[in-house]
């Protein structure tokens, strides 16, 4: 039965991670448990700083964050990170689950019953007790902060829009959609929200559904349902239908949906996505679902950059890469202008076009080159600075 159980993992149990440097760890005490999380951000004398709540998969820790390139992002950016860690839950038949989040997930019908993932721990009270800490320790600015949560993560980021969606400027969803058993939501806050969703997803797909041992077990809404929820509560029509992002000839891309209204609605279907983190070292350099959260949170934000978006590729050649005090352009196109981006969507160098570049003022991280032609057509490139 455990090993049944043990594909209950929303995140692959198999990864190993490496306790990044600079990350500082700290726990308190929450209804008699320990509760441990870890905070990061790239100077100690930031201000005002916005707030990034990641929250991990089921089997997780607050180490998985560093599959990710949001550290990177926080290099570049005005952001402290904040990365909790989840309980172990032990069901009295089953034993140990591993961490996992009381997202409301119920797991109906199996062996031995249904299944709630750690029903008496209150992770929202954990969670919101967390971010009053940070708002008491840290210089942040408490209107600007973030939460994005991967599977069951994802199901933890709903139950705390369902419950408290005023602590949030922006939210993301990703592999995990709403818990079934959520009925009673605080219904009337708006919440600019992204969902990401592989079409091939074959833990949690795209129905809702969890795949267990070759059976479906309905646990939250549809993607396009939770879609529908948020449209119906940020009053959102359809804007922009079927955008591809990255390349249409590879294996993964993503089709973009865009809905605005009150607030905006932004769903990332990956096409043949299974369940996993999408970066830019797996996609042939075409996407990065840490990247993308960022800047969806920075369009969400009327202070942001709301003209951020990832743009289709042509075939452009950076060397060195990663580069050192200069970069040099080949490609067949002509262009006009450059721009070259940090992650956190700030321009650090506008000129006109030439093969050449120095980028010896850049700090050591991953950029965007961004290329206008004649046209105003751009094309968008990636390379790392050492």
């Amino acid at each position: 039965m455990k090993k049944i159980i043990a594909s209950l993992s929303l995140l692959a149990a198999s990864l190993s991670f490496c306790h990044a440097q600079n990350w500082q760890v700290d726990s308190f005490t929450v209804d008699g448990k320990n509760r441990k999380f870890k905070t990061y951000h790239a100077n100690p004398t930031q201000q005002n700083m916005s707030v990034v709540l990641i929250l991990h998969g089921l089997g997780g820790t607050m180490n998985d964050v560093d599959i990710t390139n949001l550290k990177e992002i926080a290099d570049t950016a005005n952001l402290l990170l904040v990365s909790p860690e989840a309980l172990d839950y032990t069901h009295p038949i089953i034993g140990s689950v591993g961490n996992c989040w009381n997202s409301g997930v119920v797991i109906a019908g199996t062996i031995v019953g249904d299944v709630p993932l750690n029903p008496t721990v209150d992770d929202v009270k954990f969670l919101t007790q967390l971010l009053d800490s940070v708002k008491l320790n840290y210089d942040v600015d408490p209107t600007r902060i973030y939460v994005a949560g991967f599977s069951n993560g994802g199901f933890m980021t709903q139950r705390l829009l369902c419950e408290h969606p005023e602590l949030f400027r922006a939210a993301a969803s990703l592999s995990g959609t709403k818990a079934l058993t959520l009925n009673n939501c605080v219904q009337n806050v708006p919440v600019p929200i992204a969902h990401f969703h592989g079409t091939n997803d074959e833990v949690v797909d795209h129905l809702g559904n969890f795949h267990l041992m070759g059976f479906l077990f309905p646990i939250g809404l549809s993607a396009h349902d939770l879609v529908d929820y948020w449209r119906e509560i940020n009053d959102a029509e359809l804007l922009m239908s079927e955008e591809l992002w990255g390349d249409p000839t590879a294996y993964n891309y993503i089709k973009h949906y865009l809905y605005g209204g009150s607030k905006r609605v932004e769903y990332f279907e990956i096409v043949n996505g299974a369940h996993q983190w999408y970066s830019y070292a797996n996609t042939s350099d075409e996407f990065d679902l840490g990247t993308e959260t960022w800047h969806f949170f920075l369009r969400a934000d009327h202070n942001g950059l709301t003209g951020i978006r990832n743009q289709k590729k042509a075939v452009v050649g950076i060397y060195p890469n990663p580069a050192g005090n200069q970069i040099n352009i080949s490609s067949e196109r002509k262009y006009k202008e450059l721009r070259i981006i940090n992650l956190s969507g700030a321009e650090v160098i506008r000129i006109p076009f030439t093969q050449s570049v120095d980028v010896s003022a850049l700090s050591p991280g991953f950029y965007l080159l961004q290329l206008k032609d004649e046209n105003g057509s751009t094309t968008i490139a990636k390379f790392a600075k050492n």
